[in-house]
């Protein structure tokens, strides 16, 4: 699985699929994993990043408090610096909470679409 420097972190995703971009963002305290049966119809669909967040899988645990702002900014920058310009977005539990507050974080000309 790639890793790659979003922000002040090294976070781990794994891509699968062609087609138009999908960021899965996990549940509390889950890895990328959580999305493997997902993934596998998905990606005939979509080019699927299913990421781990900070703290979890194999990306860095820096320790301290996070705050869904904060798992923001890690996703909008990996997004960045893998060079994904416009996403869908899904998640589940703290991932769905937090695909909101991504689309927060990369708005301005509908960069990110939710979906449910």
């Amino acid at each position: 699985m790639p890793k790659v420097q979003a922000g002040s972190i090294t976070m781990n995703y794994e891509q699968q699929g062609s087609g138009e971009p999908l960021i899965l963002i996990p549940y509390l305290a889950a890895d990328n994993a959580c999305y493997a049966f997902q993934v596998a119809d998905y990606s005939k669909y979509f080019t699927c990043i299913s990421v781990d967040l900070r703290g979890t899988g194999e990306s860095d645990k820096p320790g301290g408090t996070c705050s869904t702002e904060m798992f923001a900014d890690d996703v909008a920058a990996l997004m960045q610096a893998i060079g994904i310009q416009k996403a869908h977005v899904f998640g589940l539990s703290l991932g769905g909470g937090e695909r909101h507050v991504v689309g927060g974080e990369v708005s301005g000309s509908g960069q990110v679409t939710f979906t449910a």
